[in-house]
């Protein structure tokens, strides 16, 4: 039985995707209530006052931005701001 990670972190199985696509196929539909309601436009990750910064980037800075942010499995706007944080 093989195991994986996603992209998250997440680790699964043969077995997890196996059930995965039973649920998939069975004529019963989805509830997804653990998902909570859905709310349209992105989701607000730092208040309702939060307003947009362009950064302009070069490739290299770029790919180390897209690397950390990978380690950390989070997003490159994430990593930013946790670094505005600790100054």
């Amino acid at each position: 039985m093989s195991r994986y990670t996603a992209a998250n972190g997440t680790e699964f199985s043969d077995e997890d995707i196996e059930r995965w696509a039973r649920q998939a196929e069975s004529e019963q539909s989805y509830g997804g209530s653990h998902l909570g309601r859905a709310v349209p436009g992105r989701p607000i990750s730092v208040g309702h006052e939060a307003r947009p910064f362009t950064l302009r980037l070069d490739a290299a800075r770029r790919a180390k931005l897209d690397h950390a942010a990978q380690q950390q499995h989070t997003t490159p706007s994430q990593v930013l701001r946790d670094l505005i944080d600790t100054l």
